[in-house]
């Protein structure tokens, strides 16, 4: 039996509207902030199995979303490759040294072994008419955060096989789905654009849909205005997420997800607009970015809701 993403992503379908947020399990939730106090910071939420499975869940739970992605970080890579990170909140990152790049593949394994132990747990508890989703950041976005804004390309592709390894054993641990999140990727100039942001993560989408044909790929390129077509033609995802810098009439994507500014759920505006927009095209219900941790919880309820009082407007549509 195929989820309603994979239904939407993979069979074209329309008027499902599948529902999941990025950061859908985050400050804004009081289980959440429960799970912290009795944590000692965010890496031990994230990296202690059974505490980022739960952490996981609390959005199934609480808003019965259609997808669950596992509670982790896109920077979990530079860790495992060895450079310093804390979090107090924001991430706080060690010097960069040439030889992480040369890590050995087992040790950086061993040391993301908890986010695929996670991804185990929460699917024993997730079921199965859900996608467990899974993620790594792109090359450029995990570079930025390394070198602290400085742009170097060998560093960039030197990132590539360990984004694949950890994609490749988070859908071995259990998840039908990937998102590969380039959350920096508007930063880079035009001319640059193909090598640190199109080539690499062409590399890893072909990786992954060679070995795994049966995963979704979702690519998320944020910022990025007009390239996004550029982009879309030359990575060839399965689905964007797309940013709300541009009309979604103008995203040459067979399938689509996200484009809702975080204002409109901070606020609780009504989405029912923007749905009827995305009526008879392949679309995924999410966000422009994550979440933003003052948004009401009730908020979050209403949104889920309206979605799927709006998709039960159509008529029902039998799983194959």
């Amino acid at each position: 039996m195929k989820t309603l993403l994979q239904r939407v992503i993979q069979d074209k379908e329309t008027n499902l509207y599948p529902v999941w947020l990025m950061r859908q399990a985050g400050r804004y939730m009081p289980e959440y902030m429960a799970m912290k106090q009795q944590s000692d910071g965010f890496l031990d939420m994230a990296l202690t199995p059974w505490k980022a499975a739960e952490i996981t869940m609390q959005p199934i739970h609480a808003f019965d979303m259609d997808c669950a992605i596992i509670f982790s970080d896109i920077l979990v890579i530079n860790h495992a490759i060895g450079q310093y990170l804390d979090y107090k909140p924001a991430p706080v990152l060690g010097e960069f040294k040439k030889e992480f790049l040369s890590t050995p593949m087992d040790v950086f394994e061993e040391k993301c072994e908890p986010v695929y132990e996670a991804i185990r747990l929460t699917r024993e508890q997730l079921d199965d008419s859900k996608s467990l989703i899974g993620f790594a950041a792109a090359p450029w976005t995990i570079c930025k955060y390394a070198l602290g804004g400085r742009k170097v390309l060998d560093v960039v592709n030197g990132l590539v096989p360990y984004i694949i390894r950890h994609l490749e054993l988070q859908i071995e641990a259990g998840c039908d789905t990937v998102q590969i999140f380039d959350s920096h990727a508007g930063d880079i100039r035009v001319a640059e654009f193909e090598d640190y942001v199109m080539k690499p993560t062409k590399i890893i989408v072909d990786a992954i849909r060679a070995k795994y044909p049966d995963v979704c790929i979702i690519a998320f390129p944020r910022l990025v205005g007009k390239l996004i077509n550029e982009y879309i033609e030359y990575v060839n995802p399965d689905a964007v997420n797309i940013s709300d810098d541009l009309p979604v009439d103008q995203i040459q994507s067979e399938v689509i997800q996200g484009g809702i500014s975080i204002k409109i759920l901070l606020e609780g505006d009504d989405i029912t607009p923007i749905l009827l927009k995305m009526k008879d095209k392949p679309y995924i219900v999410n966000l422009a970015h994550g979440i933003n941790k003052e948004t009401p919880v009730e908020n979050v309820e209403s949104f889920v809701n309206t979605v799927k009082d709006f998709r039960n407007s159509f008529p029902v549509i039998n799983n194959v």
